[in-house]
């Protein structure tokens, strides 16, 4: 059994968009719960001031996310998609799918659309 950290990171990366702008990945990692809001709240506060912004989230790393992590990740969806952006989670690790799987959330796991190579969320989900 591997050890599950105590605490979560996230790592930003600007890219280059098909558009010609600039986006950003977010690489998380770590256990995504309530002790992870202080360390994910820059980027949720950068996603709310962010025009048009286009973030893929990555969840390769996520070793842990309950429900108020669920919370989280959809906290910075709306953030996104509120200030006219576009969001993708990708690299769902088995066991991340299941939890959102489980918890219903099917439109961060299954989406038709894509933005610079993520899956990303419809408004509408």
């Amino acid at each position: 059994m591997r050890a599950t950290p105590s605490h979560s990171t996230v790592v930003l990366h600007p890219f280059a968009t098909a558009q010609g702008g600039c986006g950003l990945r977010a690489v998380l990692s770590g256990r995504i719960d309530h002790a992870a809001l202080p360390g994910l709240t820059p980027l949720l506060r950068r996603a709310a001031d962010a025009q048009a912004l286009t973030l893929r989230v990555d969840l390769g790393r996520v070793e842990f996310l309950d429900s108020c992590g669920i919370g989280i990740l959809l906290a910075l969806r709306n953030a996104v998609l509120d200030r006219g952006g576009a969001i993708a989670f990708e690299n769902h690790p088995p066991r991340i799918r299941r939890v959102l799987e489980r918890s219903r959330i099917i439109a961060l796991t299954d989406s038709p659309l894509v933005i610079d190579g993520g899956v990303a969320l419809p408004a509408a989900a």
